[in-house]
């Protein structure tokens, strides 16, 4: 593809430039989709004190700064609506000029997390993707624009970013490279509203939510040691540790505009899911004020059902995750209590990952609701005739087991002590369907729970084929 044109003219010495050469910051680049119908911030760098003059297809006239002493600048401009039509930016400092060509106006979007997200097309030989070829061949679409960052750290925020490919279409080899369940999700949100889309993958295997967010803001939190020394820390579990990511993964793209983040994180933090609880909303408050969204979508997924050895259960975990989506304004999660495999942290599923965190864009952020995204959520239990009788909400047109036997409810007498149990779909003629979960060993139920353990493959729908996450009706402590 077209990459970024940088024309340098002839110095005082012939075959010598400036120190600091013309030329944007690493996340603008020659193909690259820039997010429609807002304010952005254009960034790079030049010789120190440099006048530095920006012009761009869209706008008449030009944009005027200077450089700092450190040569950074940076100039504020509108961009239009959508189009197809590739657009050019040319910056020009001195005799230095450099242009980005073939730049779509489109939609951005951010795909971060950790190895869940950052799984790419090729998989492992233990932890395959399923579909793989079949969504590769979907390809190419140039409407689709790709960026990814490479693994890094650093102990303080850092301007330079590591990448090795920078913009790029959506191409099957770009595309083998790129995060399954991010490109997933672009592909379809593109295909409906027909506009470019630019996706930007920053995602790290291993890390923690603590590690893509910033000092200050964990300081005030003050549960984590921040006193870092990179000569302790384990070259193969940094990603643990708090802050090392935002500071080189995240920090060197701010401010950028976008239109929302997809996230698929938590495995690194399961074991401590009550810090998590304020962790995870603090995160999504935070990046809010990174890229200047206050409003900003973020849409996440539940970590799927495998059998940790670091924690008892995870389902205390994916309640908390559950939880999340009514205490952060602007959020949805993608449940995937379906896909999870018992000795595989990585499910294969990513497709289906993709897919429901765009059902969730296409529904809240583009308004399509015709795309149901939220699976089904208990509402009340009550107590007839010795069964425990569920209702839901999120389940307009019913519940559904899609012809699988019911699986994964238990049920429980005062005596707390839980019994495997069956489960049956009660229709009523008002349309509010019910649950009904019994068994012979309990005649006097308490409480009822659903695949509230480590792994445990989830059976229970809405119509709309969106699955339930793991429930309990009870606030019992173990």
């Amino acid at each position: 593809m077209t990459r970024l044109v940088l024309i340098l003219a002839a110095c005082f010495c012939a075959g010598t430039i400036s120190a600091q050469e013309l030329r944007f910051s690493e996340i603008f680049g020659s193909g690259m989709v820039l997010q429609r119908e807002t304010e952005i911030e254009l960034r790079g760098v030049c010789a120190p004190g440099e006048s530095v003059s920006v012009s761009t297809s869209w706008l008449s006239g030009k944009l005027r700064t200077y450089a700092g002493e450190d040569g950074r600048w940076s100039v504020s401009m509108q961009t239009p609506e959508a189009s197809f039509e590739p657009q050019s930016i040319a910056a020009k400092s001195g005799r230095e000029t450099a242009v980005l060509e073939d730049v779509l106006i489109g939609d951005v979007w951010f795909v971060g997390g950790q190895s869940n997200m950052q799984m790419n097309f090729r998989g492992n030989p233990d932890q395959p993707v399923n579909r793989a070829q079949e969504i590769l061949l979907d390809a190419p679409n140039p409407s689709i624009r790709l960026f990814r960052v490479n693994n890094s750290w650093s102990l303080e925020p850092s301007d330079e970013m590591a990448t090795d490919s920078g913009w790029t279409y959506a191409d099957p080899e770009n595309i083998k490279e790129f995060s399954v369940a991010g490109y997933v999700f672009g592909l379809r949100i593109q295909r409906i509203l027909d506009i470019p889309i630019g996706l930007v993958q920053s995602a790290h295997g291993g890390s923690t939510a603590e590690a893509w967010i910033d000092r200050e803001t964990l300081e005030e939190f003050g549960e984590f040691d921040l006193d870092l020394d990179a000569g302790k820390i384990d070259p193969i579990w940094y990603a643990m540790e708090p802050m090392v990511l935002y500071n080189k993964m995240l920090y060197p793209l701010l401010p950028m505009s976008v239109k929302g983040v997809i996230w698929y994180q938590g495995e690194s933090n399961v074991s401590r899911p009550e810090q998590y609880s304020r962790l995870f909303p603090l995160l999504v408050e935070s990046w809010r004020r990174y890229f200047r969204n206050p409003d900003m979508p973020f849409y996440y997924v539940q970590i799927a059902p495998y059998d940790h050895p670091e924690c008892e259960n995870s389902a205390y975990f994916r309640e908390v995750q559950l939880e999340m989506m009514d205490k952060i304004p602007g959020s949805g999660m993608a449940v995937t209590m379906d896909v999870g495999e018992e000795n595989v942290i990585h499910p294969a599923e990513k497709e289906l990952v993709g897919e429901r965190l765009a059902y969730w864009a296409l529904n809240k952020t583009y308004g399509h609701e015709a795309f149901g995204c939220r699976g089904p959520e208990l509402r009340s239990m009550t107590v007839s005739d010795g069964k425990a009788v569920l209702k839901f909400d999120y389940a307009p047109n019913g519940l559904s087991f899609f012809g699988n036997e019911p699986s994964g409810f238990e049920i429980a007498g005062e005596d707390r002590i839980f019994h495997p149990a069956h489960a049956r779909i009660v229709p009523a003629f008002w349309g509010n369907e019910g649950l009904e979960v019994w068994s012979e060993d309990v005649p006097e139920p308490a409480a009822v729970r659903y695949c509230f353990k480590d792994f445990a493959k989830g059976t229970l729908y809405n119509t709309e084929g969106l699955p339930a996450s793991s429930f309990r009706t009870d606030d019992w402590q173990e």
